[in-house]
C-alpha cells in the first residue's frame, strides 16, 4: 500500500505492513521474527515477501522445525495472499493499535527472549500500560477462596495505581480483571485468539469492559481460533508484559506454572499464594513455593515486589519507566534501603553495569542515597 493510501486510514504504512504480515495464513510468531529480524522494516520485508525474493526463502529455511514444508511455494502463496488496502481499512474501522518491538510505544519494558515482533491491540485506555503492571493468574477451575482472593487482589491493586493483566480465561483470570474494573481501575487481556474472536464466549461483557477501561492485546491475526497450542504460547506475553506476576491457584501442569516459570526467565518477581496440601488447585503454587518463589502472605506484598512505597505510587505516573539493569536494581531493593554491595549481590551486575544502573535511578528520582544506603523513593 502507499503512503497516500496508508494516510487515508490514519495509520502508517509501517504499522499497516506489520499488520499485513501478521495476518498472513500460516505465518508463525518464529517465522515473523526471522523475517524482520532480516528486514527491520516491515515494508521492506512486505516488498521481499511481494517480489518472492530469494532471501526470504532462506530466512525461513534457517528456522527449525519447518519440516518438509515447501518454502519457495510458501513465499509464493504470500505473496498472492498480501492485501495491505484491505489490512488498512481493518484496521481503521475496529480502532486497532499495531505496536512494534521496534517502538517506543511497545508494552514490554525490556527485551526478552521469544517476545513477539508484532502486537495487536484494542480498547480505549492504552496508557493501562503506563502504570505498574501486575499479572494474576490461576486455573480455571479455582476454589471460591481462590475467586474470592483474584477478585480482592485486582481491586486492591488498582485502587494503588497498578494495571491488572491476565488471560480473559474462566476462573482466577476472569476474577482478577473483575475485581480491577469493578474498582475502577485498568486492565490489559492478553488472548490468544484474534481481537475479533471472544473467548471464552460467556466473557463478552468483560471484553468490552476491558476495552472500555484498559485493551485487549494479542501476537494473533483476526479470526484466528482458540486453538489449545496458543494458549501456553500466549503466557509467555503475559510474563513479559508484566512488572510482577502472582500466582493465585495453579495446578501442577497448568498455564499458570508456565506463566510464573517465563516470568522467572524473564526476571520478573513471582509471587505465589500458599495453598492447602488437600487442595488440588493449589499444587502448583506450592511446587513454586519449593522453587523458591515469594509467599504472598498479603497484598502489600505486591507493592514491595514492585518497589511501591507511597510516595513511589504518587510519582509513578509521571516518572519515566525504567528498563534493564536499572529496573532489576530497583526491584532489588525490594521497597528497602540497600547497599551496593547488596544490590551486586541481588543482581549479578558488574560494577561498572551496577554503577550505571544506580545512575540511572538516581537521576529520575528512583533511589537516593543517604547514610550510606540507597533508598527506593
Amino acid at each position: 500500500m502507499s503512503g497516500a493510501a496508508a494516510a487515508v486510514h490514519g495509520l502508517s504504512g509501517t504499522r499497516v505492513a506489520a499488520a499485513a504480515l501478521v495476518n498472513i495464513r500460516s505465518m508463525t510468531p518464529a517465522r515473523l521474527r526471522a523475517l524482520l529480524t532480516a528486514w527491520p522494516d516491515p515494508r521492506e520485508a512486505v516488498a521481499a515477501i511481494a517480489r518472492r525474493d530469494r532471501r526470504a526463502v532462506e530466512v525461513l529455511r534457517s528456522l527449525q522445525h519447518q519440516g518438509r514444508t515447501d518454502l519457495e511455494a510458501l513465499v509464493a502463496h504470500w505473496s498472492r495472499r498480501l492485501d495491505l488496502d484491505r489490512v488498512a481499512r481493518v484496521l481503521a474501522r475496529r480502532g486497532t493499535h499495531v505496536l512494534l518491538a521496534t517502538e517506543p510505544d511497545y508494552p514490554f519494558a525490556d527485551p526478552v527472549p521469544s517476545r513477539p515482533a508484532v502486537l495487536l491491540a484494542e480498547g480505549r485506555r492504552l496508557d493501562a500500560f503506563d502504570a505498574p503492571r501486575v499479572a494474576i493468574v490461576g486455573t480455571r477451575a479455582a476454589s471460591p477462596h481462590g475467586l474470592h482472593d483474584a477478585f480482592e487482589l485486582g481491586a486492591f491493586l488498582a485502587r494503588s495505581g497498578c494495571t491488572i493483566v491476565s488471560g480473559m480465561a474462566i476462573g482466577v483470570d476472569a476474577a482478577a480483571h473483575e475485581g480491577a474494573l469493578d474498582a475502577g481501575g485498568r486492565v490489559v487481556g492478553v488472548i490468544a485468539t484474534g481481537l475479533d474472536i471472544v473467548y471464552p464466549r460467556r466473557h463478552h461483557v468483560l471484553f468490552e469492559r476491558a476495552k472500555a477501561h484498559g485493551c485487549l492485546l494479542t501476537e494473533s491475526a483476526f479470526a484466528t481460533l482458540p486453538e489449545p497450542g496458543r494458549f501456553p504460547v500466549r503466557n509467555r506475553i503475559i510474563a513479559g508484559v508484566a512488572d510482577a506476576v502472582v500466582v493465585v491457584e495453579a495446578t501442577i501442569k497448568g498455564g499458570a506454572r508456565i506463566t510464573a516459570e517465563r516470568a522467572l526467565e524473564y526476571d520478573r518477581p513471582v509471587l505465589v499464594m500458599p495453598g492447602s496440601r488437600r487442595n488440588a488447585a493449589a499444587a502448583g503454587c506450592n511446587a513454586l513455593l519449593a522453587d523458591g518463589a515469594h509467599p504472598l502472605l498479603d497484598p502489600s506484598d505486591v507493592l514491595v515486589a514492585l518497589g511501591m512505597t507511597p510516595g513511589a505510587r504518587r510519582g509513578w505516573a509521571r516518572r519515566p519507566r525504567l528498563q534493564g539493569d536499572a529496573r532489576r536494581c530497583l526491584q532489588a531493593c525490594g521497597g528497602e534501603p540497600a547497599t551496593i554491595d547488596q544490590l551486586a549481590s541481588r543482581t549479578g551486575l558488574d560494577p561498572g553495569a551496577l554503577a550505571q544502573a544506580v545512575a540511572e535511578c538516581e537521576r529520575i528520582g528512583a533511589l537516593r542515597r543517604e547514610r550510606g544506603f540507597l533508598w527506593p523513593s
